[in-house]
């Protein structure tokens, strides 16, 4: 009889401690969009902790940041991938251009964690650089986990290659990014 509770004591812990990492993993609070969620995912599973935190709460609002699809053309951003803004409720939401809704996953969670960077809305050239060296970062574990998924024509594709390309000028440094950003008039306004 011992044994027998012993081991439904045992199959209870292990089921609450699965029910808990489900729970932890869940993205509800962040998206509604599957594959933003998905998104998600491949970030947590790639280890990317620090995002998943960030979009999780532990930003500068302490609350969750909602991500979706948008048509960025309507804020006068058509040309841009993806940007973070701060709702009238003091929280933050990642808007990415809806022309990428069909992008492969790994793209969207790169650029997801770029936007994340974002959250103390410094809007700095520093921030922004941040921002860059964590959305490379993010592309180059996608490419050693699976380095096929860099041989997509779809223009977020082409858009991290390039920017793995153009880190990789300076190994790592930054130097190359920091100069583009510089010279980016979509970044002149920043200090």
């Amino acid at each position: 009889m011992k044994k027998l509770f012993l081991i439904f004591c045992i199959t209870l812990t292990i089921l609450f401690s699965k029910a808990n990492v489900i729970q932890a993993n869940d993205f509800a609070e962040n998206t509604a969009n599957t594959r933003i969620a998905a998104s998600l995912y491949m970030l947590n599973d790639l280890g990317q902790r620090d995002v998943i935190a960030l979009l999780k709460g532990q930003n500068a609002t302490g609350k969750p940041i909602r991500i979706m699809f948008r048509n960025l053309a309507i804020y006068g951003a058509g040309d841009c991938e993806a940007f973070t803004t701060k709702t009238k409720a003091g929280s933050l939401v990642i808007f990415i251009n809806e022309e990428h809704k069909d992008a492969p996953l790994e793209a969207i969670a790169c650029l997801i964690a770029h936007e994340s960077q974002h959250h103390t809305m410094t809007n700095t050239k520093q921030e922004e650089l941040r921002a860059w060296l964590k959305e490379v970062s993010t592309w180059n574990a996608f490419v050693r986990k699976d380095p096929l998924v860099a041989n997509s024509t779809h223009p977020l594709i082409k858009r991290e290659n390039k920017i793995a390309k153009l880190n990789a000028k300076d190994n790592g440094r930054g130097g190359a990014i920091e100069q583009v950003i510089a010279q980016n008039p979509v970044y002149a306004g920043l200090n």
